[in-house]
């Protein structure tokens, strides 16, 4: 029987046995160079790190993004890359915010992972973990407020995420690092552009998917810079280069997948955010260019600039005022009297964003959560600083 030829690849030129990419043939060695220099350009040239000595925060989650963000940010500290061993004289310090104590709350199967070995041992990088209940007076409130939210939509995962952000920023700030670095990549950050849209956050545009966006904490007015080093590379890159490059393995969770029926059967467990990922992955399957024509139209996007700019304590975007009659009606919910209750007797209510308050909508003891009830005193000292 005759033997098939090695294929050519197209970046080397040579009969490489180490193929991994059949369709458009790329050797082993030609794409491990292509992801580690798309990283670095993009950190000297897009993120704008070229300061020796810069400090840069890696938000780590253990998924598939950011554990590739950890790897490449390993490599270029080291010294260890691929072809370019160019060294970036720069100090990385990754965050790890473990959710455990919500996940068996919520997930019958959750197993917990332990992530030190890989990035201590294997990565050779200073590790921080920091539980997610750490900054609640009393950890038992987080659930309650959890339980509280709707188990539809993405709710839940909204305010985990919006707690999560909270202790990064405080946490960078506290530790002086200007350079918060997060792990999308460019099909993430197309899916979280329309989660953004559809959950009317349209002033969030920016700082979702630019490489470089400048953030002023609003608690003691200093700098942040949110980075995304790994928006040239879409998930297909992300998947091979960690099977090239490490063994890990990545259980995904959704936090209602567990509960009800009226849940389970429907799309992505009914979770808009999920859902969006799957309707861009599915585009991008069949018209390639789908995540950077999107990205490249969100760039072209300006904001008409506010005269004053206020900031939801909840999220720490900028809250936008309510103009249009289908936005009122979105968040009155056809029940204005609870509105005009909730808007003489709580405390923070009108402090709050649009988009926060339709994530609030559908919980249940309304009052606690707009008096900021047993919330962490990080975000009440937010709250009352901000007008």
């Amino acid at each position: 029987m005759q033997q098939k030829e090695p294929k050519l690849c197209k970046k080397c030129k040579t009969n490489n046995p180490n193929i991994i990419i059949q369709k458009d043939p790329v050797c082993k060695e030609c794409f491990i160079g292509y992801v580690e220099h798309m990283f670095k350009m993009s950190l000297r040239l897009k993120c704008n790190i070229t300061q020796k000595n810069e400090k840069l925060l890696v938000c780590f989650s253990g998924g598939q993004n950011s554990t590739a963000l950890v790897k490449m940010a390993s490599d270029v500290v080291h010294s260890t890359c691929a072809y370019n061993k160019s060294k970036m004289f720069i100090e990385v310090h990754v965050l790890y915010i473990n959710e455990s104590f919500i996940m068996k709350e919520f997930i019958q199967e959750y197993q917990p992972q332990d992530y030190t070995n890989f990035v201590t041992n294997e990565c050779k990088l200073p590790f921080q973990i920091v539980d997610i209940q750490s900054i609640y007076p009393d950890p038992y409130v987080l659930l309650k407020q959890l339980q509280n939210l709707s188990e539809s939509g993405s709710s839940r995962e909204d305010f985990v995420r919006l707690i999560k952000q909270h202790i990064i920023y405080d946490y960078a700030i506290k530790n002086g690092y200007q350079n918060v670095c997060f792990g999308q990549n460019g099909q993430r950050l197309a899916a979280d552009l329309f989660s953004q849209l559809s959950k009317g956050r349209g002033l969030s545009l920016q700082s979702a998917t630019k490489y470089n966006y400048s953030f002023i904490y609003p608690l003691n007015q200093q700098k942040l810079q949110i980075l995304h080093p790994l928006k040239e590379l879409l998930n297909k890159d992300i998947l091979y280069y960690l099977r090239l490059k490490s063994n890990m393995s990545f259980p995904q969770f959704i936090l209602g997948q567990h509960l009800s029926n009226n849940v389970k059967n429907k799309p992505a467990h009914g979770n808009i955010d999920h859902l969006l990922e799957q309707f861009i992955d599915k585009l991008q399957e069949g018209f390639p260019s789908t995540t950077f024509t999107v990205l490249s139209s969100a760039e072209k996007i300006t904001i008409k600039p506010l005269q004053q700019q206020n900031h939801c304590p909840l999220c720490l975007e900028i809250r936008d005022q309510v103009y249009n009659r289908l936005e009122v009606e979105t968040l009155d919910n056809s029940n204005q009297q609870l509105i005009n209750y909730l808007r003489a007797n709580t405390k923070y209510y009108n402090k709050i964003c649009f988009t926060c308050n339709r994530m609030l909508q559908s919980a249940q003891e309304l009052e606690k959560f707009y008096n900021l009830e047993g919330f962490p005193p990080l975000i009440i000292q937010l709250a009352d600083l901000i007008q």
